[in-house]
């Protein structure tokens, strides 16, 4: 079994899509209200005439090159995003830093030298 992506129910598709678009530095491809970031294996999607719940219980964690570079990336580009936590080595041994979304999901940065 094999994780297919992650995908992130909202009642602000555009709104939610454009802040990933800079996090991600990447163009959805667009249907209707699903945007879909196809490299990060990542959705966004309004299910149409629903409430989407506040609560938040899941965190979306990425890899990146280097943890410094990207937090000044966006703490420039987002005026206000909202750290969580700055950039630091974890006790388990992780080098990140962690935001949130418009919506309040909770996003991970995490150093990983080696990527392709």
């Amino acid at each position: 079994m094999k994780l297919c992506g992650v995908c992130i129910l909202t009642d602000n598709a555009p709104r939610l899509s454009a802040f990933y678009e800079i996090v991600l530095k990447e163009s959805p491809v667009v249907e209707g209200q699903h945007y879909g970031f196809d490299s990060a294996q990542l959705a966004v999607y309004n299910p149409g005439q629903v409430n989407v719940v506040n609560d938040k219980n899941m965190s979306i964690m990425f890899y990146v090159h280097d943890v410094l570079a990207e937090y000044e990336r966006l703490t420039q580009a987002i005026p206000g995003i909202g750290i969580t936590s700055p950039p630091e080595r974890r006790p388990w041994g992780a080098y990140s830093f962690w935001f949130l979304d418009p919506d309040g999901n909770t996003v991970s940065f995490i150093e990983k030298k080696d990527l392709p």
